[in-house]
């Protein structure tokens, strides 16, 4: 007893379901299982193998296209990081300029007698 309709007039027979619920469920299960003709299936997987086809072809465009951008993008990516890195290097050497320029300035500011006592106040001591 594999078919649907049979089995829930069994649970109507035995109690567990009563005969509104039955029909209810009968309805719903309508006129069975519905099969695809070979037609049918054929026609799906034609169209299934263009959309394939479709697809694999829309994404090696894309790809192409990625190519493209990345080409054009590439030189200007790697000038625009060369720019920054000067820059950086710039500043670092700014820094390094004006700390070199403030330890002068205290060395030549510093009236110490001896060099340990610069050291007291923690000031570096002059070269």
């Amino acid at each position: 007893m594999t078919d649907p309709k049979m089995r829930v007039l069994d649970l109507v027979e035995s109690g567990k379901i009563s005969a509104d619920e039955a029909a209810k469920l009968i309805q719903a299960l309508g006129s069975g299982p519905r099969f695809i003709s070979k037609e049918s299936k054929d026609s799906i997987e034609e169209k299934l193998q263009v959309f394939a086809k479709d697809v694999n072809k829309a994404a090696k465009e894309l790809a192409g296209k990625v190519q493209e951008f990345y080409k054009d993008v590439e030189p200007k990516i790697k000038k625009a990081s060369q720019s920054a890195l000067e820059k950086a290097a710039c500043s670092l050497d700014n820094l390094a300029q004006s700390i070199n320029e403030s330890i002068e300035k205290g060395a030549e500011e510093c009236n110490c007698e001896s060099k340990e006592e610069c050291c007291d106040d923690n000031t570096p001591k002059p070269n």
